[in-house]
């Protein structure tokens, strides 16, 4: 079966940059983080992994196969493999959930997953002994319970400092190597295998669960069951043969990553394009809009930059802004109005930005059937 897919990175994206947030958020509930005292100098660098990752829709054996290798006596490390998009961090997500609320078997059941996020190497040449002061606090949260979620960690970084010659993921090698702590980790299957062909240490200590795309059926279960949250965020509703025919145009049209991601990732642009194309609106709205969009991007800044103060201020700042757009929308009765619907032509629309291809071009590599009403309704 099926989870939801992780966003794609396309420029400035609410939810990728809320997703980045949340990496850096250090007020998070006690029950996801509840840090022992050594990892607090490492606040910045954590965060709650089912945070703001889609509900888990299937994918019921490969939750089963990390829950198992997790709870083994010799505390090997897993490895979910996969391409972006068919939902390796919502399985993650899922799991952490499950061990908050106490439903895994007794091995995991006062153990807990805390989202680790590697520095840049430039942390490493002003202060060389992070990774010692690093182990140390790992090791400690280890022997309290905790499971370290790093994302990514299996992608081979794009380079090494000249000052400190490792790669970031050399970081956590003496712990993992050594069985003091355990960390859940993502790699897309082409980089798996350079690790796996090059006997790297990662390679070795980790145990891989394959996490395969989705089929078109499970992709289109998985929208049917997010596109309420979707429906809500945007202002609209979205059509059943629009959920439909972003799977199969994601599927057909698509190359980069897998389903179910790409096919969200569809829906969430057709629902921000309805939003954009709607009938003017009055001028305060759109300026209250337009200081979201600001915020937004310098909150991006901020996180690519590591500023996780200033990101979190940013996020303050756009809580308030949208607090001020819900009561501008109520002044103007904009919420009273019927919800734009997503149809067809939309998600057609959507994928043709998204590959240069004409609507035409993607008609044809999907056309619709003549003996389902549904699949020729708009």
């Amino acid at each position: 079966m099926l989870c939801a897919g992780d966003p794609a990175e396309r420029g400035v994206r609410l939810d990728t940059t809320r997703e980045e947030i949340s990496r850096a958020k250090p007020d998070l509930p006690a029950r996801a983080l509840s840090r022992p005292p050594l990892l607090g100098e490492f606040n910045n660098y954590l965060s709650d992994p089912a945070d703001k990752t889609q509900p888990l829709i299937g994918r019921q054996r490969e939750l089963d196969r990390l829950i198992e290798i997790l709870g083994r006596y010799s505390s090997k490390s897993p490895v979910l493999v996969g391409e972006r998009g068919v939902g390796k961090r919502t399985i993650v997500g899922a799991l952490a959930r499950r061990m908050a609320e106490g439903d895994v078997p007794r091995p995991l059941a006062a153990r807990s997953i805390v989202a680790l996020y590697l520095p840049p190497n430039r942390v490493l040449d002003t202060d060389r002994s992070w990774q010692e002061r690093l182990d140390r606090a790992l090791v400690a949260a280890a022997e309290e319970g905790k499971i370290f979620f790093v994302n990514q960690m299996h992608n081979l970084p794009g380079g090494i400092s000249p000052v400190t010659p490792m790669h970031v993921n050399e970081l956590l090698m003496r712990p993992i190597v050594a069985e003091k702590i355990q960390c859940i980790s993502t790699a897309t299957p082409a980089d798996y295998e350079k690790l796996v062909a090059g006997q790297h240490w990662l390679a070795q200590h980790f145990e891989p669960v394959q996490i395969a795309p989705a089929s078109e059926d499970e992709a289109i279960e998985v929208l049917r069951g997010l596109k309420g949250a979707y429906e809500q965020f945007h202002s609209v509703t979205y059509a059943d043969n629009a959920i439909t025919y972003a799977v199969y145009y994601a599927a057909s049209c698509i190359k980069e990553g897998g389903l179910p991601g790409k096919a969200v990732d569809v829906i969430d642009d057709a629902g921000a394009s309805a939003q954009l194309h709607q009938a003017k609106l009055p001028e305060d709205v759109i300026e209250v809009q337009k200081r979201i969009r600001f915020i937004m991007q310098r909150m991006e800044s901020a996180i690519a930059d590591h500023e996780f103060e200033k990101a979190r201020f940013y996020s303050d700042e756009e809580r308030i802004e949208r607090q001020n757009l819900a009561q501008a929308r109520q002044t103007h009765k904009l919420d009273e109005s019927p919800a734009l619907t997503v149809r067809r032509e939309d998600i057609e629309n959507v994928v043709s930005k998204l590959t240069g291809l004409s609507v035409a071009e993607i008609r044809q590599s999907r056309p619709a059937d003549p003996a389902n009403p549904q699949d020729l309704a708009s």
